[in-house]
């Protein structure tokens, strides 16, 4: 039981930096359509290019959903 504690830790140290680092997908998602549009992934990540984008867009929608943009984050190593 003691183990968990620090773990628990860890995790939600984790998550406080990665909402930090601007890529909390709810929050960058400003106008609520699931999705992110290539404004507001620039809102997180400044230098992200259109073909950063079209790269990442797996599906082609135009947006990327949380599951493609936390590709990108991780690739990106933030």
């Amino acid at each position: 039981m003691n183990r968990l504690i620090p773990v628990a830790f860890v995790f939600a140290f984790l998550a406080g930096a990665a909402h930090a680092q601007g890529t909390d997908f709810p929050a960058l998602d400003r106008d609520g359509s699931g999705g992110l549009s290539l404004q507001e992934v620039q809102a997180a990540i400044p230098d992200a290019t259109e073909e950063d984008f079209a790269k990442y867009d797996a599906d082609g929608s135009g947006e990327l959903s949380e599951a493609e943009f936390s590709a990108w984050v991780a690739k990106r190593g933030r």
